[in-house]
């Protein structure tokens, strides 16, 4: 038996089971993984849905991206500084993402701000605890 693919924050995955889409209200879509915690994800679909999904109802995907989409943008952000976690607050105007990073560098700063471009309103890195960071990135 094939051991499945790994599934990390930052990945597109879609929900198998009929039974939870139905419960939940979920779209036939596929949806962006923003934080894990032991064998449940939270999964974040457009119109800011998210909810939260044990391991065994999902499938990883791996997409044709645009990077058109906010979860697309969001996945390039995510796996560009290596986020072990993902918080996403929106107005409608103006996103800020926090990420949970080990490190960082000038190079990984100077791609988000080539990728988002026109967008690009800030970014921060904050000290969390002795082991962790927290990048805060806002955008149009």
């Amino acid at each position: 038996m094939k051991k499945p693919d790994s599934i990390h924050v930052g990945d597109f995955v879609y929900c198998r089971s009929k039974y939870y889409r139905d419960q939940l209200q979920l779209p036939q879509e596929l949806g962006l993984v923003i934080e894990i915690k032991r064998s449940n994800l939270k999964v974040l679909y457009s119109g800011d849905k998210r909810c939260w999904l044990p391991l065994e109802t999902v499938a990883k995907v791996k997409p044709d991206l645009s990077h058109s989409t906010l979860a697309e943008k969001l996945h390039y952000l995510i796996k560009r500084v290596h986020a072990d976690e993902c918080e996403i607050v929106s107005d409608g105007r103006i996103t800020r993402v926090t990420l949970r990073i080990d490190h960082i560098d000038h190079e990984a700063v100077d791609d988000v701000r080539t990728f988002l471009a026109g967008n690009f309103i800030s970014l921060a890195v904050v000290p969390e605890g002795m082991a962790f960071m927290q990048v805060e990135i806002k955008f149009s």
